[in-house]
């Protein structure tokens, strides 16, 4: 049998996946601007009472120093604006900043503005606000959902916002992304029931901000399919979404399965969790990880899954 990509991604298809937060990424799109804001002000203040994101250090928010000194020099109606300009993807000299930022440093960007905000530094919500029923039923949604879900959906609502220049004079900028310090990992660690070299130096790589040894695994035409998005294909593709994306994150498999199928491939699934710096030990994101390698050992296609459930790291099958 030859496999394409997109036979690739039925492999392991049992496998329940956190379609919550799809959902719920687009309710908050269907909100209008003032009402997006509003949500991320009620977001932060009440799921923060149950998990409460990492302070960034002090030398991340110097990469935004000029910016932050220029929003606190406004007025409150113009940071207000400011902040529609963001959700709303308007073109100014603050949005187009904002859209080189990594997931990180979005996050970063929100919380220093969410800190502010409480202090008075940053306009707060309008005295006298009503939260509209549309915002009451987002939150309520994401309240819903487990921990590891929620702060998917927080990420979500703020990686898109700002304008990308490149979409419109077709270049492409260097990402300014936060780094976080390292916890003390062990170089030698084992997942119950795979040994396959390929998926371990994997793992190894990322645990290590090695982007370029993680792509090396991959096939030239290898493709990686992260949660709820369509397979990024091509190593040039997948070492520029990892250098965005991948920054900080812990990886902690514990165990899977391995099967030899057709014309020397195999697959391997592989269950666990995963870290962000934002929340770091406090919620790990339920992860399964499908492998599938060609018979050189490469990867061929890998995709990642917001698993729906705790129980779900126990489902191996290989349906």
């Amino acid at each position: 049998m030859s496999y394409t990509i997109e036979s690739a991604r039925n492999i392991f298809s049992s496998t329940q996946v956190a379609d919550a937060v799809p959902a719920t990424t687009a309710m908050f799109a269907e909100l209008n601007i003032d009402d997006q804001l509003a949500f991320l002000w009620y977001a932060y203040a009440e799921l923060g009472r149950t998990i409460t994101p990492a302070a960034p250090g002090k030398a991340n928010l110097q990469l935004m120093e000029g910016i932050f000194n220029d929003i606190k020099q406004m007025s409150h109606e113009q940071q207000t604006q400011l902040m529609r300009d963001l959700a709303s993807n308007a073109d100014t000299p603050i949005s187009r900043s904002y859209a080189y930022f990594g997931v990180n440093a979005k996050l970063g960007f929100w919380w220093q503005l969410g800190e502010w905000m409480k202090q008075g530094i940053v306009a707060p919500m309008p005295a006298g606000y009503q939260m509209s029923p549309q915002v009451k039923t987002v939150l309520e949604a994401v309240q819903r959902i487990d921990q590891s879900q929620q702060i998917t959906v927080l990420r979500n609502t703020v990686v898109n916002m700002g304008f990308d220049p490149s979409l419109a004079d077709n270049k492409q900028g260097e990402v300014i992304n936060f780094k976080f310090p390292r916890a003390s990992l062990s170089p030698q660690f084992t997942i119950e029931g795979v040994t396959e070299p390929t998926v371990l130096k994997y793992i190894e790589a990322m645990n290590a901000d090695n982007f370029e040894a993680a792509v090396a695994l991959f096939a030239d035409s290898g493709a990686l399919q992260p949660p709820f998005q369509k397979p990024i294909v091509g190593r040039e593709a997948i070492t520029s979404y990892l250098r965005d994306e991948g920054q900080g994150l812990v990886m902690k498999p514990s165990k899977g399965v391995s099967e030899t199928i057709e014309d020397g491939y195999t697959q391997h699934k592989i269950t666990g969790t995963v870290e962000t710096p934002w929340f770091g030990g406090n919620v790990g994101m339920n992860i399964a990880w499908r492998f599938l390698l060609d018979p050189q050992g490469q990867i061929y296609f890998v995709a990642i899954d917001l698993l729906a459930s705790p129980k779900e790291l126990l489902n191996l099958t290989r349906k």
